[in-house]
């Protein structure tokens, strides 16, 4: 009688993980909001100006802040911020398991990623490219000789793969910061990243501005573009929490001010970049894509 009582115990727990496989999301996120009067936001720790550092500052801790106060309006009760760490490897799971409303950092929007990971990506919140961190003093010729350091598996690395030989491009680094750091030390030509990270790692290291810059490979005489999105979970069911989050992206007296806060200064480095990505959608057709590639300096 145990045995069989212990076998149905058993049996009713996995019919229940199979029914309802996310729990946490049985109620819809803005009740989950409300009863706990918690709003969960997973933010990175290694994305300078978006999160960086055991607080996780920047754009996307003050984002969470003024949505906060929003949902505060709107629920009638005061709703505070839990700041949750997040990875690139973590992020998708972050959201799905329900660990976290929504995940802010520097991730590029695709709808493959969204078909992959079940999720959806908010309205673009920012705009970059693939750029290359250099010494001021590189000539072009030096760089299309030398050697390339990238991050691997990311998109850079496959836009970088794109314009330079195999024998020029270094993907054994995990941080910018190292791939900056050996730049400056001459081990490396240049490194490629997202440019507006490159910029915030540069700004947080404290270089001075004068004796770097970016350079911007072209194909087909646009920049590798790319929307920065916040991932939030794809089910209809969160629809109405999908048109909140958008609507304080796109809200100018809202949205605005953090942005600024946040972007401006970094705005001589990216507002050539910004022009072209925003007039011109990412391009990531190969075909025609020469040794010879133009770099545009930026």
């Amino acid at each position: 009688m145990k045995r069989k009582l212990k076998l149905a115990i058993i049996s009713c727990t996995i019919a229940a993980s199979i029914v309802f496989p996310k729990l946490s999301w049985a109620r819809s996120i803005e009740e989950d909001i409300k009863s706990t009067g918690v709003l969960k936001v997973g933010v990175r720790e290694d994305s300078p100006l978006f999160g960086f550092g055991d607080e996780k500052t920047g754009y996307c801790e003050d984002f969470a802040k003024e949505l906060a106060n929003t949902l505060s309006q709107k629920l009638g009760k005061t709703i505070r911020v839990n700041l949750v760490k997040s990875t690139t490897q973590n992020r998708w799971d972050l959201v799905n398991r329900g660990t976290v409303h929504f995940e802010c950092g520097p991730n590029t929007m695709t709808r493959e990623r969204e078909s992959k990971y079940g999720i959806k990506f908010s309205e673009p919140f920012f705009v970059t490219a693939t750029q290359i961190f250099v010494k001021a003093d590189v000539v072009e010729e030096t760089l299309r000789k030398g050697t390339i350091g990238i991050i691997g598996d990311t998109t850079n690395e496959r836009d970088i793969r794109l314009i330079y030989p195999k024998v020029q491009i270094k993907d054994s680094f995990e941080h910018r910061s190292h791939g900056i750091a050996d730049v400056q030390l001459g081990e490396i030509t240049g490194f490629a990243s997202d440019g507006i990270l490159l910029v915030g790692t540069a700004l947080v290291l404290g270089l001075n501005p004068q004796k770097y810059t970016m350079v911007t490979p072209l194909v087909n005489e646009r920049p590798f573009c790319a929307a920065y999105g916040m991932i939030l979970p794809g089910d209809e069911e969160n629809s109405q929490w999908r048109n909140t989050v958008n609507s304080l992206i796109s809200n100018i007296e809202q949205g605005k001010p953090i942005w600024d806060k946040w972007f401006n200064d970094a705005l001589p480095h990216i507002e050539a970049v910004l022009k072209a990505c925003q007039s011109s959608p990412r391009n990531n057709n190969a075909d025609g894509v020469q040794e010879s590639t133009p770099l545009e300096r930026i």
